[in-house]
């Protein structure tokens, strides 16, 4: 029992940084924007034998730090439509 919780113990500690990187306490990219996408999703889900399909759109910016580092950002159809290629990411969001 005790080399259960020791290994679950060790488990949880190494893999905590991995939880916290992809989190919301990640540091705000800013930048230039370098590319868009857009991928319109599907998913199909059965409850009580029927089926029901629900569809979304995505909406992502490609930004170049100033580090030359390409990160892409999800962001809302509205911060999609106002940042152009070569604006910069965050200030074009809010026009």
């Amino acid at each position: 029992m005790k080399r259960t919780l020791a290994a679950l113990a060790t488990v949880a500690v190494l893999t905590a940084p991995l939880l916290t990187a992809c989190g919301s306490d990640s540091k705000p990219v800013t930048g230039t924007v370098t590319g868009k996408d857009s991928d319109y999703e599907c998913k199909t889900k059965k409850k009580n034998g029927k089926k029901t399909r629900s569809c979304h759109t995505e909406y992502e910016l490609t930004v170049r730090t100033k580090s030359g580092d390409e990160e892409e950002v999800d962001v809302s159809e509205s911060s999609y439509d106002n940042c152009a290629e070569g604006t910069t990411y965050p200030k074009c969001t809010t026009r």
